[in-house]
């Protein structure tokens, strides 16, 4: 497919032959569209266009406005069409007369003003822009669906009677014959007056009704209204998807489509001589993409054969069927994907890259000789060790900011420049189970902290950007792929999403809000804070051996009572202690959420205040302004003006007091 130059878009469209079911970016009308237009570009996924609205010409004359010529103008400022009184962003203008025309009244004849012999009402009806200027008709329902007219929304009024009707069934006949349904006309009726016995979907695109409904009582045939005004083709040619013409049979029926594997049960597209059926929704599904579960890329197949296949998405992870469609790795043979799982929105980045070469990966570093490299972060080269040096607990990885233990390290001989050797190696770009874009590594030069999209906490050093999306990732939380495999818990753990529900974190206890991992055969849950918790901790201030997470322990005798602050501990949650000594401590009080924050890299603050992080490393702790409890981890925050802070949540809390005492004060005198 050639990519076409249109001036409706930035970007250079490819013809669209699947259906897609959203707004058209040109008229913003909702509804399938069958054939089109559409953005390959990262971060245009949503760039969708009729064929009619893509082809619009730079300039045009209008019966509307017949003295000027009007100019196609792309805005994301919305000004009134002149002719719907509807607000509109992309559109036609008339630069001497401030004529504007909205893409819907430009392509085709507008909405007549006023409807005289109506099949609604027998009155005259008026057209509007919603009903916003009639108070008492907000909110009222439409004569003839029974469903809401938005304030908004275009309609047709009566004055008389108050009645108002969407300006979509005011052009609606009370019976009209339909092409997917020749035998006999189909009566326009309200959702709820449905027959009993009717089905409560769209025969052709499944979707419940809400709004007016098209049936037949003869054949119990019953269609949406956007069905009715916008019908499928009854055939489709698409190479891509099958060598012969494909041909609509609308009627419910049971089937698997041969293209993703997944039962069906209304109105396939068949090809009768090859027994072949498909989903309309997989017509042209694409060849070669990215998706967020892979580093490579993955390409379909109509079959991948015999074997025993299970699909590599976490939210998934259901048997494949080889004689069905799917996605497969031709670098990882074991790597299968089920077609709908691979495209959906949130797993692929909607772009197309079959015809189109891959990028090749760029290295991280420059290898100078056997010790040595030029690291793309650093204008020095690095020399490595590997000699099992542990280094001083304040001596921190700049891409991690984690402690250097005996793991091998790269150093700076003419600064304190530090990396592991794995931090070094991290990719420049990678693919992520949080998001559809690809992310790029970024050495945060500037040092301000940033908040982390999974976990939430503050840090300093390298992050991956997701520029398209403006989502941050440090590197602890970059590093998880699925399957995750987790030393607290024998089966592997899946990334899920919970669209803002909270559900109760497993090690911590507490409700934990948006992403988490959880397993799939049992009900074990880890917020992502705590799922990147390290396993060990070399060197604390408490204990002068390793500290290991411990799980928590179900049979319990006796108190725990955590070394740093001197409180009771609950040992059914993740705590650390020590196998030697017996010592435990809370897993907040051994990582905080300034632990992964460079000391004296703050110089002013992302919370409205003044202020830095510096390590505590003095003999006599401070004592924190707002607990009154001694300071206990490695670093500390202190105000310019309050002093010290043993976490950014008591200063964060610090100050809402504050500022609550200040306004109640203001509202007293």
């Amino acid at each position: 497919m050639e990519k076409v130059e249109l001036p409706i878009h930035k970007h250079p469209l490819l013809p669209l032959t699947r259906f897609f079911y959203g707004y058209c970016l040109g008229c913003y009308s909702c509804g399938y569209i069958y054939g089109g237009d559409r953005c390959n570009e990262l971060g245009c996924e949503d760039y969708v266009y009729h064929k009619e609205c893509a082809d619009l010409l730079p300039e045009i004359n209008h019966s509307s406005h017949p003295d000027h010529p009007l100019k196609l103008i792309l805005s994301d400022e919305e000004s009134a069409c002149n002719r719907c009184g509807i607000s509109f962003g992309n559109g036609y203008i008339c630069s001497l007369c401030d004529f504007k025309l909205d893409i819907r009244c430009a392509k085709g004849p507008a909405p007549l003003p006023i409807l005289e012999n109506s099949n609604l009402h027998e009155h005259p009806l008026q057209l509007s822009c919603g009903t916003k200027s009639y108070d008492l008709w907000d909110y009222r329902t439409c004569k003839e669906c029974e469903h809401y007219v938005n304030n908004e929304e275009l309609c047709y009024i009566c004055y008389q009677c108050k009645l108002v009707s969407h300006e979509e069934c005011a052009k609606f006949f009370p019976e009209a014959n339909h092409t997917s349904h020749p035998q006999h006309p189909l009566k326009l009726l309200s959702y709820k007056a449905i027959p009993d016995y009717a089905d409560n979907k769209c025969l052709l695109c499944g979707l419940k009704f809400l709004q007016g409904v098209h049936h037949c009582d003869v054949c119990n045939f019953s269609i949406c209204r956007w069905c009715m005004s916008n019908p499928p083709p009854l055939g489709v040619v698409s190479p891509t998807t099958h060598e012969h013409q494909l041909h609509l049979f609308p009627r419910r029926i049971y089937f698997t489509c041969n293209a993703c594997g997944t039962q069906g049960d209304r109105s396939p597209y068949f090809c009768l001589q090859c027994n072949f059926m498909i989903h309309r929704e997989c017509i042209d599904l694409p060849r070669v993409i990215n998706i967020n579960r892979h580093d490579h890329r993955i390409s379909y197949t109509c079959r991948l054969g015999h074997g025993n296949w299970e699909c590599a998405a976490g939210f998934c992870r259901e048997k494949v069927d080889g004689f069905y469609g799917a996605y497969s790795c031709s670098k990882c043979p074991d790597f299968v994907v089920h077609s709908r799982c691979a495209t959906r929105k949130d797993v692929w980045d909607m772009v197309e890259l079959e015809g189109t070469p891959e990028e090749p990966e760029e290295p991280p570093f420059v290898v100078i000789d056997d010790n040595m490299i030029k690291h793309f972060s650093h204008d020095h080269n690095l020399r490595i060790n590997k000699d099992g040096t542990i280094l001083h607990e304040s001596t921190l990885c700049q891409a991690c900011v984690s402690q250097i233990y005996s793991e091998p390290f790269y150093s700076c001989e003419q600064c304190e420049f530090i990396l592991h050797k794995k931090c070094a190696n991290l990719p420049r770009k990678k693919r992520h189970l949080c998001d559809n874009q690809p992310f790029t590594l970024d050495t945060n030069s500037e040092g301000k902290p940033s908040e982390c999209y999974l976990c939430r906490q503050d840090f300093t050093g390298f992050r991956y950007m997701c520029l398209n999306r403006d989502i941050v990732l440090d590197i602890r939380c970059s590093s998880i792929s699925e399957p995750f495999v987790h030393e607290s818990h024998p089966h592997n753990l899946y990334y899920i999403d919970t669209g803002g529900c909270s559900k109760l974190c497993t090690a911590c206890g507490d409700p934990h809000l948006g992403e988490y991992f959880n397993c799939g055969k049992c009900k074990f849950i880890v917020g992502s804070k705590c799922a990147i918790l390290p396993y060990k901790v070399i060197r604390h201030r408490y204990d002068d051996h390793p500290l290991s997470l411990s799980y928590g322990e179900s049979s319990v005798v006796g108190d725990y009572w955590c070394e740093a602050c001197e409180t009771k501990l609950d040992p059914r949650k993740w705590f650390y202690t020590c196998k030697d000594c017996g010592v435990t401590l809370h897993s907040s009080c051994v990582v905080g959420d300034i632990s992964y924050i460079m000391p004296c890299s703050v110089e002013g603050s992302p919370y409205w205040y003044k202020g830095e992080v510096v390590s505590n490393n003095s003999i006599c702790r401070p004592i924190c302004y707002k607990c009154n409890s001694r300071c206990k981890l490695p670093s500390i925050f202190q105000d310019s003006m309050a002093g010290f802070f043993c976490s950014l949540g008591c200063h964060h809390d610090y100050h809402c007091e504050r500022l609550y005492t200040k306004n109640t004060a203001d509202i007293v005198d």
